[in-house]
């Protein structure tokens, strides 16, 4: 063969090389578009540190080829699980894909701040540890204060009255409610522990309106007075008009 048709051979064979290659990574790439998975997105936008809640997710289903890297991808209600309560790092818009970069567990890293509901403050409180063991978040709780007041003969006596009713408790020490595996568990209880070795109080967060905040801070500044937390049923949402308890009518 002459020197002159080695040049146009050895290209033709590099270009059909070229060729087959590229229409083998387009089939690739087609076959894998056939391949769909679901994922989860938002159906509005998150906020930064906004907790994450089932009913703010659709599921979506996209080709494989199109699902970003480290997205949440949903196959039973148990990867729903993996991404609910957990806390936004960064802003995520409606629709897009949420990568698990861009979350966070719930914890007290995570800040107190993304548990508070709109409109309303987290106020702490400290209660004896053995109370603070039976109260969980999300428990409602109201709030008594016992002071010492005047009466109208101008004696002193000792009265108790129900400060605030159906309280949303945020979070029980560092427990926020975020849920844990048993070896988390342990050891934020040993943790807990330790604390709780040089201290006989735990403390309580608490969701308040600013006025009840108020009050409330009014109540414990108050001196000589008691601040004590009594536990709601769950299904029990009724404020009660409430009388001040006294010993005289006590004993009436």
């Amino acid at each position: 063969m002459k020197k002159g048709m080695m040049l146009p051979l050895v290209v033709a064979v590099l270009a059909a090389l070229i060729y087959a290659m590229i229409v083998n990574s387009q089939s690739k790439k087609l076959n894998a578009s056939k391949s769909m998975k679901t994922v989860l997105v938002p159906i509005r936008d998150i906020k930064e540190r906004e907790v994450i809640r089932r009913d703010y997710l659709k599921r979506v289903q996209v080709p494989s080829a199109y699902v970003q890297q480290d997205a949440f991808t949903y196959t039973t209600d148990a990867d729903l699980a993996r991404i609910e309560n957990s806390i936004a790092r960064i802003q995520i818009p409606k629709g897009n894909q949420i990568s698990k970069y861009a979350v966070t567990s719930l914890s007290p890293e995570a800040g107190l701040s993304s548990k508070i509901p709109v409109q309303l403050r987290g106020f702490i409180i400290t209660v004896p540890t053995d109370v603070a063991g039976m109260i969980k978040p999300d428990d409602n709780i109201d709030v008594l204060v016992t002071f010492d007041a005047i009466m109208k003969n101008g004696a002193r006596q000792k009265v108790t009255m129900t400060l605030l009713q159906n309280i949303k408790v945020l979070g029980v020490g560092s427990d926020l409610g975020q849920g844990m595996d048993a070896r988390t568990a342990a050891a934020m209880q040993n943790s807990e522990e330790d604390a709780n070795a040089y201290t006989d109080t735990g403390a309580l967060s608490l969701a308040l309106s600013p006025r009840d905040a108020q009050y409330l801070a009014l109540a414990q500044n108050q001196e000589g007075s008691e601040i004590k937390v009594i536990l709601r049923s769950p299904g029990d949402v009724t404020n009660y008009v409430m009388e001040v308890a006294t010993f005289d009518r006590l004993f009436q």
